[in-house]
């Protein structure tokens, strides 16, 4: 009966410190494997980010109530790219923060209008804004055919951006006795350098603007310049 007492407490004894080394095995196992999920994003140094657009239309006389020349700038300051190697590819492990936003209208000027032998000169029926509003955003991340894009844990070397402008709640309009027409919103998608902007360098990307008239002739222009410009 002794014999038995005795069996029975080493046997608790034995299951006891194997449960005390399990579960020290799974405290230990737990930090790694939390402080993996757990990473933080990384972030880019900030930039500012200027946006340049331009585009002359010449005058063509079939009634057409065109633009003459157009040029505005946008400026975002601070921009901050970050990258979350633990995210979801197809829920963007890339993202941007933009602080101050500032556009001007430098050129605003309109052709003239004619519809056989009549010759206008069209008006601003609007308003012309001094300054406007604009966004900028990620469009899109690569994603390959293969796995690599989600099982990799380094910045993609290119992602889409997208800019779009906001000129409020009202077009801004001009016209004759011929005609009228207005300025909506405008949008470009472009690719940009993003493991170069993670990285901090300075990228300028062309890509031309293609208009609605076949005589238009524009382009825009995207400066990615580390840093705040006091005065941008």
């Amino acid at each position: 009966m002794a014999q038995s007492i005795i069996r029975v407490a080493l046997g608790q004894r034995v299951i006891g410190s194997l449960l005390v080394a399990a579960a020290a095995c799974a405290v230990l196992a737990r930090p790694a494997g939390a402080a993996e999920r757990a990473a933080p994003p990384r972030t880019s140094p900030p930039y500012t980010v200027t946006v340049s657009f331009e585009l002359t239309s010449p005058f063509v006389p079939d009634g057409r109530s065109s633009i003459a020349a157009l040029a505005f700038r946008v400026v975002f300051a601070p921009v901050v790219f970050e990258f979350d190697p633990a995210g979801d590819p197809l829920l963007g492990r890339c993202q941007l923060e933009t602080g101050k936003v500032k556009g001007v209208f430098s050129i605003f000027a309109l052709n003239d209008v004619q519809r056989g032998e009549d010759r206008k000169t069209p008006v601003f029926l609007t308003p012309r804004p001094v300054d406007f509003l604009a966004g900028l955003g990620i469009e899109s991340e690569p994603t390959e055919d293969d796995e690599s894009a989600a099982t990799a844990r380094v910045p993609p070397a290119e992602i889409r951006l997208s800019f779009w402008t906001d000129f409020g709640a009202g077009e801004i309009k001009w016209g004759s006795t011929l005609g009228t027409a207005s300025l909506e919103n405008i949008k470009t998608v472009f690719e940009a350098p993003f493991a170069d902007l993670m990285a901090g360098r300075s990228r300028l990307i062309t890509v031309p603007y293609e208009g609605k008239y076949p005589e238009d002739r524009g382009s825009w222009k995207i400066e990615f310049r580390p840093g705040i410009k006091k005065n941008p």
